[in-house]
């Protein structure tokens, strides 16, 4: 066991973080004055409040979030740093409607963040991009959470389809970061060089964070380097019930209230060349390098043997360890070419490849009374990107109207690999076994996509009505056939899925004066279902049960409608919108169904399925005022609700993505002269009322407030700190959702259980950056 893994046992390490952390900020801020004398910030130089936040990856072209006829919110990097944004969780925190959930299992023990959900549509249905590229898919014993919060400058999260400018996978909405450029850090013109160096600690996962950036202009070329190491225990859930509260807890090592004892590391590097030769011409060459690793040692099971006493059949185990391995890897080359021809405004096109992965290797030890054996298990999911994108813009008047026209390809090719092995090793008979393509495994993939997209935006009236129409003609292939080595269950032979769909898209914003405006927008967007979904199979995935796959399956399809109210005054801004959106062919993973194994045995197996439709409905408000000189009112909320039906003709019963009254209300007040700024959110939910099934699980409404101070004694230096759940109340998010009353199993209470999915207690955050 490591160092880290024994104090995470004994809970030392905290007090040792915390010192670490304190001294980088002291060494910090004693580097800042010996570069320069004391300067005060006055309010000339702190920068001023934006209400008006600009969108260039979500619409393709540049346009303020309140000229777009569709629910945006950006997430800018004075956000991220101005919080100690942890994680893609701490990253929605204050956006109500969009979430993210951690659970663990046997499949995935890690504690892991799963994905983003936005209105109530999560995994897949939600489009993951990094600077236009792509994130692999989740799976069952996956997450998709590729992220480390350093090296973004901006993070876009659209609400709704989102698959007429971005294709397939924006069914339920995307969520694009966007990496830092040269320009980000080159802000003095008097000096070519830039470098900033940051830290921080995080106390729910004892997180130290270090990071570094620098930034060159040489003139026509500027570069740009960044390297961050996170280095993280295991989440504490401190409002959590070790006997497992309504549940119980029958684990015979740790209580239900902790995950299991890790040590993580994750690395981040990000480098950037921008070459400008002249005005028209912008190359940008990227790399970017995520790496995160997790050890664990899964504790629960290292007493197996109901008695103590191990029979021939059961068993104590030993040791229990486990690793988990996630990267993502990205070469992009882009170029910008603004042309000012007559016809033809712009031409911007990229490419990118990029490898991703997530690799999991365990290793068990069970002791028998005659014998003992040695069980490794490895798992390799992959998915390699190679895409291409190219967009161009032309504009042009018709008669009294104005039309930008913005239409390109998009496509890639995507190869999908998941590779599954166990050995075993008996002691009594000392023979190693081995079997390959165990556990959620498909075969290996070939996903093409190829799409072309055309989108008008007029004119009309000098201005002041915009309409948006688009079409999207997207051609998705998923090919399986080029794995002869995948051996399949019997009679369901893997067969290559073809999908040709025309998505049409209109959006219209109507400007009665300067301040208030309205919009209106209706769009279309389908998805097609997962490898997993459709070729996923396994004779003993888990306890004798077998998974058959679904060739079959339907293609998601949704269409949208939305409309909304807003105003930009003087001193702020507001937004109101109403959405509702029809999903046919719903799918669900891992549902049971009754077949006959091979030599006629009647047993339960799990399958994906389409639920007939789901109807989700909803209302969003959005703004921020400034009250008084320098303080500023903020207000976010969101209210949804849905209903569903499994198949034709049956009754009609809750949606459980739908999201309860959740209201975020913000207040900051800043003190330029002191360089200081200080913050107070408030997060009010209402509870679950209803659930799809009966048996469910319903959290009950909350209150929870936070804290956030940020204080510039020096130009170049910043120190940030936090307080999230300040009255340290115990909740459960009311975004939770498929978890009974009662657990379903022992294994279910032990694997899983429902007092981990209670939100953190009080957690305390402190940074520290220091520009030079």
């Amino acid at each position: 066991m490591t160092k880290t893994l024994r104090e995470a046992v004994t809970g030392r390490g905290l007090g040792q973080r915390l010192a670490c952390s304190t001294a980088i900020v002291l060494l910090l801020t004693t580097t800042a004055g010996a570069q320069e004398k004391t300067k005060r910030v006055t309010p000339e130089t702190v920068e001023p409040t934006a209400l008006e936040r600009i969108v260039v990856t979500s619409t393709r072209q540049p346009k303020k979030v309140l000229d777009v006829p569709q629910s945006i919110s950006v997430i800018t990097r004075d956000d991220i740093v101005d919080h100690n944004v942890r994680d893609i969780q701490d990253l929605v925190r204050y956006e109500p409607g969009v979430s993210v959930d951690r659970r663990t299992s046997i499949t995935n023990p890690w504690g892991q963040l799963n994905g983003f959900s936005i209105r109530g549509m999560s995994g897949n249905r939600v489009q993951l991009t990094v600077d236009g590229s792509r994130v692999q898919e989740g799976i069952t014993d996956g997450s998709r959470d590729f992220f480390d919060m350093s090296n973004f400058k901006a993070v876009e999260i659209v609400r709704g389809p989102n698959s007429v400018l971005w294709g397939a996978d924006a069914l339920g909405g995307a969520v694009m970061f966007r990496t830092l450029d040269p320009s980000d850090l080159l802000t003095d013109p008097t000096k070519p060089w830039a470098l900033e160096v940051s830290t921080s600690f995080d106390s729910l996962d004892k997180s130290w964070r270090k990071q570094v950036t620098g930034a060159y202009d040489f003139g026509d070329v500027q570069v740009l380097g960044s390297y961050g190491q996170v280095s993280a225990q295991e989440a504490e859930f401190s409002k959590a019930r070790a006997d497992g509260g309504i549940w119980g807890c029958s684990r015979r090592t740790i209580g239900c209230d902790q995950l299991f004892p890790a040590d993580t590391d994750v690395n981040n590097a990000l480098a950037k060349v921008v070459w400008t030769p002249d005005a028209e011409h912008t190359f940008k060459l990227t790399g970017e390098l995520f790496g995160r690793d997790t050890d664990i040692l899964q504790l629960y099971e290292m007493g197996a043997s109901t008695t103590g006493v191990p029979t021939t059949t059961s068993y104590l185990n030993d040791h229990y360890a486990r690793d988990l391995e996630m990267s993502r890897k990205r070469i992009a080359l882009e170029h910008d070419w603004q042309v000012g021809a007559a016809w033809l405004d712009s031409v911007n096109w990229n490419l990118s490849w990029s490898p991703q992965k997530r690799v999991t290797d365990s290793r068990q030890r069970r002791v028998y009374s005659n014998r003992y054996q040695l069980h490794d298990q490895y798992r390799d999911y992959s998915e390699e990107f190679f895409e291409a994108d190219i967009q161009l813009q032309s504009s042009f008047d018709l008669g009294s109207t104005r039309h930008t026209l913005t239409y390109g390809f998009d496509g890639d090719r995507t190869k999908g690999d998941y590779a599954g092995i166990n050995r075993t090793y008996n002691s009594l008979t000392g023979t190693t076994t081995t079997t390959i393509n165990q556990g959620f495994s498909f075969p290996r993939v070939t996903t093409e996509r190829a799409d072309f997209y055309l989108q008008d935006s007029i004119e009309f009236l000098d201005g002041q009505l915009t309409v948006n129409p688009g079409v999207r003609l997207a051609h998705y292939s998923i090919d399986p056939t080029g794995d002869a080595s995948y051996p399949g269950l019997p009679g369901f032979r893997p067969e290559k899925q073809d999908k040709t769909e025309l998505l049409k898209r209109v959006g219209a914003i109507y400007k009665f004066d300067d301040t208030y405006s309205a919009y209106a927008s209706y769009g279309e967007g389908f998805k097609m279902p997962t490898s997993a979904q459709l070729f996923q199979s396994s004779s003993d995935p888990f306890s004798g049960s077998y998974l058959v796959p679904n060739p079959s399956l339907k293609p998601e399809s949704v269409d949208s409608y939305e409309i909304g109210f807003r105003g930009e005054l003087d001193r702020g801004y507001f937004t109101v919108a109403a959405f509702y959106a029809d999903y046919s062919n719903f799918i669900r993973s891992l549902q049971p169904v009754n077949v006959v194994a091979p030599g006629g045995i009647p047993v339960v197996a799990y399958t994906s399925n389409n639920v007939e439709d789901v109807k989700l409905w909803g209302i969003e408000f959005g703004g921020e005022y400034e009250v008084l000189d320098n303080t500023f009112a903020s207000a976010n909320i969101t209210w949804t609700k849905g209903r569903q039906r499994v198949s034709s003709g049956a009754a009609s019963t809750a949606f459980d993505g739908a999201t309860p009254l959740t209201a975020v209300l913000g207040l900051r007040h800043e003190l330029p002269d002191y360089g200081l700024q200080f913050e107070l959110f408030g997060t009010f939910a209402a509870g679950r009322t209803e659930a799809s099934d009966p048996a469910d699980f319903l959290p009950t409404g909350y209150a929870v407030f936070d804290a956030y101070t940020k204080w510039q004694p020096r130009e170049n230096l910043e120190v940030t700190a936090g307080i999230q759940n300040i009255f340290d109340r115990r909740y459960f998010p009311n975004t939770m959702g498929s978890f009974d009353r009662v657990p379903p199993s022992v294994a279910t209470a032990n694997v899983n259980p429902l007092e981990l999915q209670t939100a953190p207690g009080r957690t305390f955050k402190l940074g520290a950056t220091v520009r030079f």
